[in-house]
């Protein structure tokens, strides 16, 4: 990158001819960028967020932030999310499976207690999260073996 050229002194106040369009373009190239990251990270939020953290709504980005100021202000409003103090937790949940319980009444148990791990953790599943998961685990039902068990 060229370094750039010195503008006027005090011994030779006269300025440079040259505006160094080679800054400009490189300035030009990075507010693109900017433009583009800030664009994904406004779009991959919810609109309450985008209002709680950024004060504005859609369809546009704050025009006052840079995409790295985005992300300070979401890091800010958010705490960090470590999946290693939830991962034995989370994994439990991602493998229970009903077939693996000698009732319906145990199943439910486990999961009733494995969610409020989750919730211990900081990293709650909403109703629709916790519905979903739970008729997704009740799929095996269709084995045989399974519905002989839960009769």
């Amino acid at each position: 990158m060229p370094m750039p050229e010195s503008g006027p002194n005090f011994f030779s106040p006269v300025t440079a001819a040259n505006p160094q369009p080679e800054l400009l373009e490189e300035r030009r190239a990075w507010v693109k960028n900017d433009r583009d990251v800030k664009m994904d990270i406004f779009l991959s939020v919810a609109d309450e967020i985008k209002l709680e953290v950024f004060e504005v709504g859609p369809p546009l980005p704050p025009s006052a932030m840079t995409a790295k100021e985005m992300m300070e202000a979401l890091d800010e409003r958010f705490q960090t999310f470590r999946f290693r103090d939830y991962h034995h937790v989370f994994c439990h949940f991602l493998n229970l499976h009903i077939d693996q319980y000698p009732s319906l009444e145990a199943f439910n148990a486990e999961f009733r207690a494995t969610l409020e791990d989750l919730v211990d953790h900081g990293y709650p599943l909403d109703n629709i999260q916790a519905c979903s998961a739970y008729f997704s685990k009740l799929r095996c039902t269709q084995n045989p073996w399974v519905a002989k068990k839960l009769q």
